[in-house]
């Protein structure tokens, strides 16, 4: 079958490509605006740092995409999270749109993996046996269903379904 990709952040690109767009213009408008050379040099090494991190985001979010493969359902956001599902633990799988109040990438809520983007996730899949998630920090939580955003969920479901 070979891996299949999925994007998952169509929806925050827009606006990191906004302020990747407007902080060369706030570069020199600080310029332009602030009379200390000291405070100038201080703002425009961190606004051509802000510069950096956005397009780095920019790219991992592109680089890193969720995926299926033969073995795997892989779930990740960016270089920051990722998270191997064995198909073998795939239950069922469909799509349904799901608000959540807590923004946060990730979060383990009632026994669910919850990868939101923007607080919504549209795949939902339910395992078959209970799974570690481990979120770093957060500590590692058994899961027991999972709910995530992806681009085009409809081609997502039908990848697992396979």
């Amino acid at each position: 079958m070979g891996e299949k990709t999925f994007d998952y952040s169509a929806q925050v690109r827009p606006f990191l490509w906004v302020f990747l767009v407007v902080t060369p213009l706030e570069i020199f408008l600080v310029d332009l605006l602030v009379p200390w050379f000291w405070l100038r040099a201080a703002l425009l090494v961190l606004g051509a740092l802000s510069g950096v991190l956005l397009a780095w985001q920019l790219w991992m979010l592109h680089r890193f995409k969720h995926a299926v493969d033969d073995e795997h359902l892989w779930l990740r956001y960016g270089r920051e999270f990722e998270y191997r599902v064995p198909l073998a633990a795939v239950g069922t799988v469909r799509e349904g749109t799901t608000s959540r109040p807590r923004n946060r990438t990730r979060s383990v809520e009632d026994g669910t993996l919850v990868l939101s983007i923007s607080y919504s996730t549209n795949v939902v899949v339910e395992l078959t046996e209970p799974l570690e998630a481990d979120l770093g920090r957060r500590g590692a939580h058994e899961v027991t269903r999972i709910e995530f955003w992806a681009d085009n969920p409809g081609e997502v479901v039908r990848a697992l379904r396979k």
